[in-house]
């Protein structure tokens, strides 16, 4: 579960995609689409992605700090991981196309080199294999605590 809080930490640390056009170079961060070049000016907030980051980073460790119960735990580390293949879908198919649509409504010539980092790319990927990990860890502690269950005797 540290895992993947420490993988979505990253995604807010570094940029997320590159843009590079003649007359300027925008950069998509977690918490928008900004220029770098003091020329053009675009500073927008890209809120569904920062929201999904958000709670990527917060869901882990709620998950951590409920031991006692396996089962919200269980159900809190699925919700990661499917947040996880939601921030994809929603970093590459939506965010992507459009800062391109933003980038060109502010620039001349429809030029355009994007470039994607490599933490957008392995840290989401990561943070969905220390979910997997701790899944499996509390179905284990789970089937721990049936099986000792199991062997302790009945108060009746």
């Amino acid at each position: 579960m540290l895992a993947s809080v420490i993988a979505a930490l990253m995604l807010f640390l570094f940029p997320l995609a590159v843009f590079e056009t003649p007359q300027a170079i925008f950069e998509l961060t977690a918490f928008g689409l900004s220029s770098v070049t003091p020329e053009v000016s675009l500073d927008v907030m890209q809120w569904p992605l920062l929201i999904v980051l958000l709670i990527m980073l917060v869901l882990p460790l709620v998950a951590i700090f409920m031991y006692k119960n396996h089962k919200r735990q269980l159900r809190l580390l699925i919700f990661t991981a499917v947040l996880d293949v939601l921030f994809y879908g929603l970093f590459y198919f939506f965010e992507v196309g459009a800062c391109e649509d933003l980038i060109f409504s502010v620039i001349e010539k429809r030029e355009l080199n994007s470039s994607m980092g490599f933490i957008p790319l392995v840290m989401p990927a990561l943070s969905i294999f220390g979910c997997i990990m701790a899944i499996r860890g509390v179905l284990y502690d789970m089937a721990l605590l049936a099986s000792a269950d199991r062997l302790r005797p009945s108060r009746k």
